[in-house]
């Protein structure tokens, strides 16, 4: 149907007009019903701020789409090896050797 064909809507024809759910069909309606979504995950993420050097980000967002997860699973690699976080004495001899 060419748009030209269609009628131009009026205030009566508003006033008759109902709603989507007043007037379609079951069937139709069933269509565009929403799921219950995503099930809550096990472990879920934690959004945090985190600065990191200009091109640090650059080279993972150059790895394209979920350069994110990727971060996140080499913090956790790193992070199973040993302690979340070395000695700050340790940190302080290693500037100074």
């Amino acid at each position: 149907m060419d748009k030209d064909d269609a009628p131009e809507l009026t205030r009566e024809m508003m006033k008759k007009a109902g709603r989507g759910r007043d007037v379609l069909p079951e069937a139709v309606l069933a269509q565009f019903r929403r799921g219950p979504g995503r099930p809550p995950a096990d472990n879920p993420k934690v959004p945090v701020s985190i600065r990191l050097d200009k091109d640090v980000v650059d080279h993972f967002r150059a790895t394209g789409e979920g350069w994110q997860t990727r971060i996140n699973s080499i913090l956790r690699d790193a992070t199973s090896g040993g302690p979340a976080s070395p000695n700050p004495k340790d940190l302080a001899l290693r500037r100074r050797t």
